[in-house]
């Protein structure tokens, strides 16, 4: 199992996959093979996860999706670093 959260500088970054079905033709999507986005949570790890700020990651905001969980999963965590080193004024690059 691919762990849906990190704490990157202080932060926890949490990954919510959803769940989908991709479309074999325009008319049902009941016969599709599965298909994953997400969106993170970011908030400072000292803070409660109510607190947290909700984020989409840019892959999925136009329909995109992947194939797995683990690379949701992996796209939300690394979107979600880059938001934190916009935050904390650290970029890695």
């Amino acid at each position: 199992m691919h762990q849906n959260h990190a704490i990157y500088k202080g932060f926890r970054l949490t990954a919510k996959v959803a769940r989908g079905l991709q479309s074999t033709d325009h008319v049902s999507q009941a016969s599709g093979a599965p298909v994953f986005t997400a969106v993170v949570e970011v908030v400072p790890a000292s803070l409660q996860h109510e607190d947290a700020d909700t984020y989409p990651i840019p892959c999925f905001v136009d329909g995109g999706f992947v194939y797995s969980p683990a690379e949701a999963v992996h796209a939300a965590v690394s979107h979600g670093r880059e938001i934190v080193d916009a935050l904390t004024g650290f970029p890695t690059r």
